[in-house]
């Protein structure tokens, strides 16, 4: 089939929510619990489902922000290199983030649990910048502090407070130890950074990144199985929203690694650097193989083939963007805008409804697409105008966008085939299994392949980085 037919326009207006209601996905009355799909039919769309949705979104943008307040701090606290640039721009949005949180567990526990959660988090985020400064001076007695702080105190205490809140359906030296885990992360990202070791600093992002799915599905299978009533008997973690979990991870993980892609692009050609270029282009390939592999597992090899064409157009523009605008050449750039804008998201959105069966509209998949491809198109922009707010903001926004994806594909996938979804009797809800010891869900592998695929993958790399 050819799927570069119709040309079409930016619809530049919001769109998450004619996105989730054109997709037909069942909406969940907090009220009554009625649904507009048959009581029994599996869903995305649960208050069980959004919460574990929301805590992940949080969560990881979380993650990226602390490790790059941490790198920035460290540039902007060592002489003869990067400045550090934007560092104010991104502790604000971490700070905002932090409150986002906060106010997350207001709305679960209430203002004396969210106070004692404000008080832990604000230490986390103040000694990440801390902890780029210490090592930018080689101040050993500072790096050991800091080093104390975000390894032991912070998860003890954060972790203590979350088991306390979920009655212990979220163990507690498991919570320590997960939050351990996220800490070093961060860390061990910040040491290959700036050791110049791209591939591995990469590869462990992406390992962060993902865990901070482990937490969110841990905490909200915790709170859920806790207060059941609030969130109408329905489960964080069934089949559906494994689905959902799984593209919006990958989506998220997606525009982080486009984003980053086009501005190291431009850096490398503008002669500012850009080391981390080819990194981060390669990170954007591995995981559009990831997501043409899920393709596969959904659709077969046929869909799989043309989602492959379409989607390596899009990081091979992605990088071109970047090149372009460094070199000034506007007529080159606005025939990647519009081929990013234009070609990329009504081929996809056709591609994506047609295997959808229409369950995700045509008109509606090629308008959010657009506006996706128009947020990294910004990003750039911001970045090169040296507008970091702008930056950051734009980013904030465009990462929760795929989540907004992530689900309304999702539901479209179960709609069209419910029976591939069906809960399966007996699955665990609290707990996190092997997943404190892993970055995949490994105890949710046997009810949904594809998170083994995508982990598999994930893992594959990070091995042969090693090696």
């Amino acid at each position: 089939m050819n799927w570069k037919q119709a040309k079409k326009t930016v619809v530049a207006v919001p769109l998450s929510a004619v996105l989730l209601a054109s997709a037909g996905i069942g909406t969940v009355s907090a009220s009554t619990g009625n649904t507009q799909v048959p009581e029994m039919a599996p869903t995305v769309e649960t208050p069980a489902a959004q919460l574990r949705s929301d805590l992940s979104n949080l969560l990881s943008t979380h993650f990226i922000y602390q490790s790059e307040v941490a790198l920035l701090s460290y540039h902007e606290a060592k002489e003869g290199g990067p400045t550090g640039e934007g560092l104010a721009e991104a502790q604000e949005e971490l700070e905002i983030n932090g409150e986002q949180l906060t106010e997350a567990v207001k709305s679960v526990y209430g203002q004396e649990a969210a106070d004692a959660f404000d008080k832990i988090f604000d230490t986390q985020y103040e000694d990440s910048a801390g902890y780029g400064a210490a090592v930018a001076s080689g101040d050993q007695e500072k790096i050991d502090q800091v080093k104390k702080d975000l390894l032991t105190t912070f998860p003890t205490d954060l972790g203590t407070l979350l088991s306390q809140a979920t009655g212990g359906n979220l163990p507690k030296d498991t919570a320590i130890s997960i939050l351990q885990e996220h800490e070093k992360d961060v860390m061990e990202f910040l040491t290959y950074s700036i050791d110049g070791n791209f591939e591995e600093a990469y590869a462990e992002f992406n390992e962060g990144y993902e865990r901070m799915f482990t937490v969110g599905t841990a905490l909200s299978s915790a709170i859920v199985t806790q207060m059941p009533d609030k969130f109408e008997g329905s489960k964080a973690v069934t089949p559906a929203s494994d689905l959902r979990a799984t593209f919006s991870q990958l989506l998220g993980a997606h525009f982080y690694y486009q984003t980053a892609t086009s501005v190291e692009a431009y850096k490398a050609a503008a002669g500012e650097g850009g080391e981390a270029f080819e990194a981060v282009s390669e990170m954007q390939e591995a995981n559009a193989e990831q997501m043409t592999a899920a393709v596969k597992s959904l659709y077969g090899q046929e869909a799989a083939d043309a989602f492959n064409e379409i989607f390596s157009t899009q990081y091979e523009d992605s990088e071109a963007l970047g090149k372009a605008v460094a070199e000034g050449n506007t007529e080159k750039v606005n025939e990647i805008t519009d081929n990013l804008l234009n070609t990329f998201a009504v081929d996809l959105g056709t591609l994506l409804s047609g295997a959808t069966e229409g369950k995700l509209p045509k008109e509606t998949a090629i308008a959010v697409l657009q506006q996706h491809e128009q947020t990294t198109i910004d990003i750039l922009n911001s970045y090169v105008e040296g507008d970091y707010q702008a930056v950051y903001e734009t980013f904030t926004e465009g990462h929760a966008l795929m989540f907004t994806i992530g689900q309304a594909l999702s539901g479209a996938i179960v709609q069209q085939n419910p029976e591939k979804f069906a809960e399966a009797p007996g699955m665990p809800e609290t707990g996190m299994g092997g997943m404190a010891d892993s970055g995949t869900m490994n105890w949710m592998l046997v009810t949904f392949p594809l998170l083994a695929l995508a982990g598999a993958l994930i893992f594959t790399r990070r091995k042969s980085l090693q090696e």
